[in-house]
């Protein structure tokens, strides 16, 4: 069947936007992919800023409720970390330009991005549930003492920062994106073995 013009629009406009952000994304290069003219494609979308809009509202709302759903999993404490580890290392697999538009848009035109996020924010009400487990766990000695945020900051870091690191890494050790992959599959197991020795208690 063939794709509605709008989403064909919309489609490629997200490839442009995640690939080079808002400023370096010209509408005549959508317009002329998408096979039609500039007057044709305001005519779905007024603006520039309109269709970015769209793409921000439509990537984050794509994203945010697999990790706010993760965070919220009614499991045990390591089968909880382990279900945000999984899941973030997954959803950046299938969407491997987010993490990079993510940070080059904070330092660009972060209103944008902040303005959708709390939008979204009550998808994360759910983390206050999994600071309070952290708490009950450290509390029972189960694992080291350890400010919440801070596990959060490391689980980000741990996950999310190889994806943006992936051309480095990638030039570095002459890696494939089949190689790449792989490895990201496998730290999931790497970034857990890594928690539970850092905060288990002996």
């Amino acid at each position: 069947m063939r794709k509605d013009k709008k989403e064909l629009i919309l489609d490629i406009a997200r490839k442009h936007f995640l690939q080079k952000g808002y400023s370096a994304t010209r509408t005549q290069e959508i317009a002329d992919e998408a096979g039609i003219n500039k007057a044709m494609l305001h005519y779905y979308f007024t603006s520039k800023e309109k269709l970015y809009q769209e793409i921000i509202s439509r990537t984050l709302r794509n994203v945010i409720p697999k990790f706010a759903g993760a965070i919220g999993a009614d499991l045990a404490f390591w089968e909880r970390v382990e279900k945000i580890v999984d899941t973030y290392i997954t959803t950046i697999i299938e969407n491997p330009d987010i993490p990079i538009f993510i940070m080059y848009e904070l330092s660009q035109k972060q209103e944008h991005l902040i303005i959708e996020l709390k939008k979204q924010s009550f998808k994360f009400q759910a983390i206050q549930s999994f600071i309070q487990q952290m708490q009950a766990e450290m509390q029972a000695g189960r694992i080291r003492q350890i400010a919440p945020p801070h596990l959060v900051f490391n689980i980000l870091g741990m996950t999310v920062f190889p994806f943006m690191a992936k051309p480095i890494f990638s030039t570095i050790f002459g890696a494939s994106d089949e190689t790449f992959i792989a490895l990201m599959k496998e730290r999931k197991q790497v970034i857990m073995d890594f928690l539970k020795h850092a905060l288990q208690v002996d």
